[in-house]
């Protein structure tokens, strides 16, 4: 009796806990952040059943900034291994949007044609559902639609993002991949999981919460990807945390974050991150590939200090209207042309050919996974994304040739080796699948 007492309690109390989050979406200051660990009842471990943090008292805050560092000491202090996270207050405080996007009629005005990527509010990496419309028909929906905007940031509104000054030179300024687009009504939260890129996260409007963990904890989490590489995420319910089938989790220390507009938090490549909001929210993230060593060489010529939008960065993976495919979540291209090149030289060969490209699929060498023989299926598939290198349709490429191939024939390779992230042309698909 005393045992089902317990689980009564534990689980009205993660109900009131979940709706004052979740059903109070505008109520966002009430929510306690980070959380206070409740007495737990006899046979029951502390936090069994609550939202994730309820299990163990936080290290503290993630580490505070008044205003951004300087590209050089944010790489010495943050942005080399080991990976350390941190918070800038007000980073972006004069960014346009940090005013104008606090209004649905101004997106929709201004930018209600451009097209972006939708997804379920409550993330489910097991089921994923994506799908594309224009940001007008989000806008007159998304209030009572479980919708969700997760895309790459359309070009006409990078315009009206600043970027922080960290990113301004050397490496930082030539890596940037991407950058992107969340939008909803609140009642949002993620998977706890962690990203391959290393990303800074911009809050425009609303609130969100942040709790923090470090890679070397993954064996501890259920992962659901145990290679610990690229992407991945856990199993685990993060709403209601299973002790009993996962008791590790209470072991595993946690830093903590709360953003408001202005505010932007650097997720490290591979950091364990699990993310909420509660009333309308909207950010943009700014995402770069990790590299190992930084290159200063332009950082006395450059002015980090002079406001910087995003649309006067070069990004390799953009949208602009009318575009059949929104390049989201794609790799560095610049990876490919490393890998072509050193695979020649592995293979002491003067030309790249489709059967050297083979190899790379049958290995899988671009995504780090164990591959498997190619059927004459594959090998048509291969052939084709070979052709779009081989211009002179020659059967191979030089060194010379891959050394000099452009960004956008790159970007189309890389489009062949990895699938779409979300839906292309023009049908933006059945509304209901969300």
């Amino acid at each position: 009796m005393a045992l089902k007492k317990a689980v009564l309690f534990w689980t009205f109390t993660s109900v009131l806990w979940l709706g004052s989050i979740f059903v109070n979406g505008e109520g966002s200051e009430d929510v306690v952040f980070p959380p206070t660990l409740l007495p737990s009842e006899p046979g029951l471990p502390v936090g069994h059943l609550l939202p994730l943090g309820y299990q163990r008292e936080p290290e503290g805050p993630v580490k505070e900034y008044t205003q951004p560092l300087t590209p050089t000491e944010f790489w010495e202090q943050h942005a080399r291994e080991p990976y350390v996270p941190l918070v800038y207050r007000q980073a972006i405080a004069k960014a346009p949007a940090v005013a104008n996007w606090q209004s649905d009629d101004y997106i929709r005005e201004k930018y209600g044609d451009l097209d972006v990527l939708i997804e379920k509010k409550i993330e489910d990496r097991h089921h994923p559902v994506r799908l594309r419309m224009p940001l007008s028909e989000f806008l007159d929906n998304y209030h009572h639609k479980q919708w969700y905007v997760v895309s790459l940031l359309p070009d006409p509104m990078r315009a009206e993002m600043q970027v922080p000054r960290s990113l301004l030179c050397g490496n930082f300024r030539d890596s940037i991949l991407e950058s992107n687009l969340w939008l909803s009504s609140g009642g949002t939260r993620s998977v706890l999981h962690y990203d391959a890129d290393h990303n800074i996260h911009c809050l425009i409007s609303g609130r969100k919460d942040f709790i923090m963990i470090d890679n070397k904890y993954g064996d501890k989490l259920d992962l659901a990807d145990k290679k610990k590489s690229g992407s991945g995420f856990t199993h685990m319910n993060v709403d209601k945390v299973d002790l009993v089938k996962n008791p590790e989790v209470a072991e595993v220390p946690w830093t903590w974050a709360t953003l408001k507009p202005g505010d932007c938090i650097f997720i490290p490549s591979r950091y364990f991150h699990q993310v909420r909001s509660y009333g309308r929210s909207v950010a943009a993230t700014i995402m770069w590939d990790p590299f190992a060593e930084f290159n200063d060489s332009d950082c006395a010529t450059r002015d980090i200090d002079t406001y910087t939008a995003f649309n006067e960065v070069k990004l390799q993976w953009t949208y602009k209207k009318g575009d059949k495919v929104i390049d989201m979540g794609y790799m560095n291209v610049e990876i490919i042309r490393k890998t072509f090149l050193t695979l020649m030289k592995e293979e002491d060969m003067e030309k790249f050919t489709p059967e050297l490209l083979a190899i790379l699929y049958e290995h899988n060498i671009l995504d780090e996974d164990e591959g498997e023989e190619l059927g004459e299926e594959d090998m048509e598939h291969v052939r084709k994304v070979f052709s779009v290198m081989d211009k002179d349709k020659k059967g191979y490429i030089t060194a010379e040739e891959i050394q000099a191939m452009d960004i956008e024939t790159l970007k189309r390779v890389a489009r062949g080796i990895e699938e779409a992230h979300g839906p292309i042309g023009e049908d933006p698909g059945p509304r209901d699948e969300l």
